[in-house]
């Protein structure tokens, strides 16, 4: 049985023998930490549960993808939200980061009517979308996909029936664990597809039609339970129609921010440029997006860097 406490993604099957193609496939992550590392005190409760559901669609597509690259899972809210901009980063080896620009003001007024406001009334409307990098000399794809529903389930699974036309559900778990050392944020997420269409295209949809249903009654509380090992939910709901565990992958909260690749961008600007970086006490200072780590670099002294 998997370690509960770890930050991994189980890939699965359902249905089907192993001398046969199974009609269902399926990935289950849980974080535990890795949220927490991501999301700290930095975000509102309401922005960091997005968030969360963010880096969770991220984790749970990016570890499906048959290259080394990274998959980047974008939301870009409207006028009409408080949140302006969501960003999961993840890697294809596991390494999941996240970003969120917001308006207070705009969060505060959101929040007088509604204490728990999702993904369509925080954002605003908007698009979704998920870019795919493979990497240096390669071309990016991205899809899009309108914002609708109060979770980024929602929105994940009309990508995946608008994009890449493959029947998708997808469960998504954010919340706060309390322990002797404080709350925690906390995270879990639950997807199945149906395999592409083949000769058996009836009992296909029949497996999947069921695993949909079982799936259904899942709740949040089961998706980021510590004590209910991924294994015992899978079996819970998918052992009637046969499930089976292929694979457990970790996953890692980490920022690819580096002191040296921001030093060497900034040599590229020349001096004047750099001195019109630079604060009234000769340093200029660059704070990451995704880590909130400042680096600092004394404008005089910049080739040494």
């Amino acid at each position: 049985m998997q370690d509960i406490m770890k930050n991994q993604l189980t890939v699965f099957t359902v249905g089907g023998t192993d001398d046969t193609l199974a009609p269902v496939r399926g990935r289950a992550v849980r974080l535990p930490s890795a949220l927490q590392t991501a999301l700290a005190d930095r975000y509102p409760e309401p922005v960091a549960r997005l968030l969360g559901e963010a880096m969770i669609v991220g984790a749970l597509v990016a570890r499906s993808l048959k290259f080394d690259g990274r998959l980047v899972v974008q939301c870009h809210g409207t006028n009409e939200g408080a949140v302006s901009l969501l960003m999961a980063d993840c890697t294809t080896d596991g390494h999941i980061r996240g970003y969120a620009r917001y308006d207070e003001k705009a969060l505060k007024s959101v929040t007088l009517d509604n204490r728990s406001p999702g993904a369509n009334t925080l954002l605003g409307g908007g698009t979704f979308s998920m870019t795919i990098d493979q990497g240096p000399d390669t071309d990016l794809y991205q899809g899009l996909a309108a914002i609708e529903g109060q979770r980024l389930s929602d929105c994940a699974e009309h990508f995946f029936e608008q994009s890449d036309q493959i029947p998708t559900m997808m469960r998504l778990a954010v919340g706060q664990d309390v322990g002797p050392g404080g709350s925690q944020w906390t995270g879990g997420g639950l997807m199945i597809q149906r395999v592409a269409e083949d000769a058996a295209r009836g009992e296909t949809d029949s497996v999947f039609d069921t695993a949909k249903a079982l799936m259904a009654t899942v709740d949040d509380a089961e998706l980021i339970d510590p004590d209910l090992p991924t294994d015992s939910l899978l079996y819970r709901l998918f052992n009637e129609d046969g499930v089976r565990v292929l694979d457990r992958l970790d996953v890692h909260a980490e920022c690819r921010c580096s002191r040296d690749r921001l030093a060497n961008t900034l040599k590229s600007f020349d001096a004047a440029a750099r001195a019109d970086m630079a604060d009234d006490d000769g340093m200029i200072r660059a704070r990451c997006e995704f880590c909130d780590v400042e680096y600092v670099f004394p404008v005089g002294g910049m080739e040494q860097a």
